[in-house]
């Protein structure tokens, strides 16, 4: 019996090895995208845990192993530090230093920066979409200039939270069809300082954008946190445990069904799935995953229909849950809404004229975010 799954990369994180994938200019975009930012899906490191077809799969004898090896397969990219330095001494690598460079000191022309800046903005962007759990429990709604951010109530008879600034939440009891939660930036300055530039290696551009996406990504899975901690004990009860065994995991998901909203997802720490896999009764009501979905992004596969995600695999700077924290959710239309009004775009700055010798980029998105289903929520904590 054999199982599949797209392997974890050596880094244990997309971002580490994003630029295989989307960092490609568009035709109005120069090659200087591609010097920097491209060129890694061919280095032998990033292929170690590939099978022999070269599809970057892991096979299994059993589910059982299968989850055994999603835990070993953190384990070895959570070691692997010593691969990006291989990898940032190679004539490619070297090759590509040299092209930013380049573009950071041609100080008349600012294309070569916004260039860059605006392919590192989308692959953050993509990231988001990818590894942030914002966009795999709440529903999308993108909206034009001049159009009105509204976001309808299915039942109206609920508690809904909102954002009314990227750091105050809003309890609301909704009694209309649609309410219209308040606009809000998050926003990021990824600065190089001159001084970075000599006395650092090939690897400070990746650096540069792992700050980028903690300072994107990791606030607004924060903020999608936040509206959870407060939803999740408006209806339901919040369930207190010691280890993680199919009584907790039946009665959080039956917290969400009892209200006639089926559970989707279910968010867990990446200790949780210590115990899971560790309990015969969860590997009985294990779906893994299939080769189109990624164990490195986070999802671990279905148990009993629900859908496993965590943040266990991204860089410890990347994650926002506790350890033993749970979340379980309905679909994403019944527990609420992100209304984004401008995707995340990037400005070449520098500060030399405020006396600081540094070059970089200035990201910024406009979006909402609103929880208008309390019942829809439930949630499970560790007891120390």
């Amino acid at each position: 019996m054999g199982y599949e799954s797209d392997v974890l990369s050596p880094y244990g994180s997309r971002e580490r090895t994003a630029s295989t994938r989307v960092l490609v200019p568009s035709n109005d975009r120069d090659n200087l995208a591609i010097d920097v930012l491209s060129g890694q899906g061919d280095d032998p490191a990033y292929n170690r845990y590939a099978t022999a077809d070269g599809n970057r799969q892991i096979n299994a004898s059993s589910k059982a192993d299968l989850m055994a090896q999603i835990g070993a397969i953190r384990k070895n990219a959570q070691a692997a530090g010593g691969l990006r330095q291989a990898e940032t001494d190679s004539k490619a690598a070297q090759e590509r230093w040299a092209s930013f460079k380049a573009a950071y000191r041609n100080t008349q022309d600012q294309k070569p920066m916004a260039v860059i800046g605006e392919v590192m903005s989308d692959e953050i962007w993509e990231t988001l979409g990818r590894e942030g759990f914002t966009n795999k429990l709440l529903a999308i709604q993108n909206i034009g200039k001049g159009a009105t951010g509204r976001v309808r109530v299915r039942r109206k008879d609920v508690v809904a939270w909102q954002v009314t600034s990227d750091v105050k939440i809003q309890e609301s009891r909704i009694r209309q069809l649609w309410v219209y939660p308040p606009e809000f930036y998050i926003q990021a300055f990824i600065l190089i300082e001159d001084k970075e530039i000599e006395q650092s290696s090939a690897d400070l551009l990746d650096e540069k954008f792992q700050d980028g996406l903690e300072a994107i990504l990791v606030k607004e899975d924060k903020i999608t946190k936040t509206l959870l901690d407060r939803a999740k004990a408006a209806f339901n009860d919040v369930v207190y445990y010691t280890t993680f065994n199919p009584t907790v995991f039946t009665t959080i998901r039956t917290e969400v069904n009892r209200w006639g909203t089926p559970a989707q997802n279910m968010i867990l720490a990446w200790d949780v799935w210590d115990d899971i896999i560790a309990d015969p009764d969860f590997v009985s009501w294990y779906d893994p995953v299939t080769k189109h979905e990624l164990i490195l992004e986070g999802h671990l596969g279905r148990l009993l229909g629900v859908e496993l995600h965590t943040d266990g695999l991204r860089y410890p700077t990347l994650q926002v849950l506790v350890p033993g924290e749970v979340y379980v959710t309905g679909s994403p239309i019944t527990v609420g809404t992100k209304v984004i009004r401008k995707e995340l775009d990037s400005r070449a700055i520098d500060q030399y004229n405020i006396g600081r010798a540094s070059r970089g980029w200035f990201l910024h998105t406009i979006q909402s975010q609103i929880v208008v289903n309390g019942r829809a929520v439930s949630g499970a904590e560790r007891l120390p």
